[in-house]
């Protein structure tokens, strides 16, 4: 039994300090005292949030590569930053699409590997046209399904009628390669400047409003994952009305940064989606505010110096950022009054869960499962990491320690 002493808990009006006893991995008792049992393990907590567990849809592996010693380090990452769940994108080599390897991968990933949900690349050939084999694979507890939104319209169609068939999430990145123009970062004043070839805004929004058409006629949960613009958020957000299975994802980054972090040819801003201009920060800020967005992201995707140290051009798009991420999102978000800790925990908890269909997870609640973690507001540091493009920047808060199912990680 794990006992949580003087932790405090945000709610929608305020916040107050409470004990929590977690018994059996659940939350058993929260009330304003609770005396230690004998062989209760005891947290002094006091000064420290008890919030729920970060459940990060939009995770990639280091360099893309898909092997042991970068799951693990991707685990630890994640266990030393509150991430009690995680979905990893299948957009890796080599491609997981075979029931033997997904048999012997799925035993290994609940084991060792907790807090990962595992998800299956709807297509399985780089030339875009053979879909895996989604019905067989997704058998082993995995249900989610992932594909960009850019392949062939009816492969689109056949990929909506097996998840609605298996009771499967479409897991979507909205972008169109035709008119990216061989883009590396947005096309604005500081692409003109550096004489880089630009990415269009136009290529999400167009493709944003394809496929969220498409969920709404085949009835598809389908959860749009990192949305750069706020075109995009009020297409979701219109057909929320008709069809709630759509839901809306942005990026940490997109709503602190922009185009200007690339300036003087900065390859550690270059992310996909491409860092937008001031206006479309501001804007999505706006819709975050009014309530349009569903969840944040990390967009952690680490991609090793040997990547990153090259021309612009030929540098890979990805950011290392899973463990600054509540960091992040209470600095620039919470501190600076943007929106409340209560409606971050919304973004980066309960919604997630929600989309996922996560029961009892999410929220601070007797009987719901103890994915937890301990967050310290007061401490800081300043981002030493010359390979961030957060560098000499003040970061607000640090995990304390992360709970998944009642048990420290």
């Amino acid at each position: 039994m794990l006992l949580i002493k003087n932790c405090l808990i945000v709610s929608k009006n305020d916040t107050k300090q409470y004990d929590v006893r977690i018994q059996d991995g659940l939350i058993e008792t929260v009330a304003d005292e609770i005396a230690p049992k004998a062989k209760d393990e005891v947290i002094d907590a006091k000064g420290a949030y008890l919030l729920p567990g970060i459940i990060d849809l939009n995770v990639r592996i280091e360099n893309d590569a898909f092997n042991i010693p970068n799951l693990e380090k991707l685990s630890k990452q994640c266990n030393r930053s509150g991430v009690t769940d995680f979905v990893l994108s299948p957009r890796f080599e080599p491609l997981v699409e075979n029931q033997t390897l997904m048999q012997l991968l799925s035993g290994e990933f609940e084991s060792k590997y907790p807090t990962l949900t595992f998800s299956i690349k709807a297509l399985k050939d780089k030339a875009l046209t053979q879909l895996n084999n989604i019905a067989t694979l997704t058998k082993y507890d995995i249900d989610i399904v992932q594909e960009n939104s850019y392949i062939n319209g009816n492969l689109i169609r056949r990929i909506m009628q097996y998840a609605k068939m298996n009771d499967n999430l479409f897991l979507t990145f909205c972008e169109n390669p035709d008119l990216n123009d061989s883009g590396v970062m947005h096309e604005g004043e500081v692409s003109f400047k550096l004489g880089m070839p630009g990415i269009s805004k136009i290529g999400e929004i167009s493709q944003v409003a394809k496929i969220v058409q498409m969920s709404l006629f085949y009835e598809v949960k389908t959860h749009f994952q990192a949305l750069s613009t706020k075109e995009s958020v009020d297409l979701i957000s219109e057909i929320k009305a008709k069809f709630s299975g759509v839901s809306s994802e942005v990026s940490i980054h997109h709503l602190i940064l922009d185009d200007s972090a690339c300036d003087e040819f900065n390859t550690y801003a270059k992310l996909n989606p491409p860092l937008r201009s001031p206006e479309d920060k501001r804007a999505l800020i706006q819709v975050l505010q009014e309530g349009k967005i569903d969840t944040l992201t990390s967009l952690h995707s680490p991609k090793s110096v040997l990547y990153k140290d090259v021309a612009f051009e030929e540098a890979m798009f990805g950011i290392d950022a899973v463990e600054d991420f509540m960091a992040l999102c209470y600095t620039y978000l919470v501190k600076s009054e943007i929106i409340s800790l209560w409606s971050l925990t919304e973004l980066i908890s309960k919604n997630p869960a929600t989309i996922l269909g996560l029961q009892n997870v999410g929220e601070i609640k007797e009987g719901y499962v103890a994915n937890l973690m301990l967050f310290n507001p007061v401490s800081s540091k300043v981002c030493e990491d010359q390979h961030s493009p957060y560098f000499g920047e003040t970061f607000y808060g640090c995990i304390d320690a992360t709970i998944h199912k009642g048990r420290l990680l």
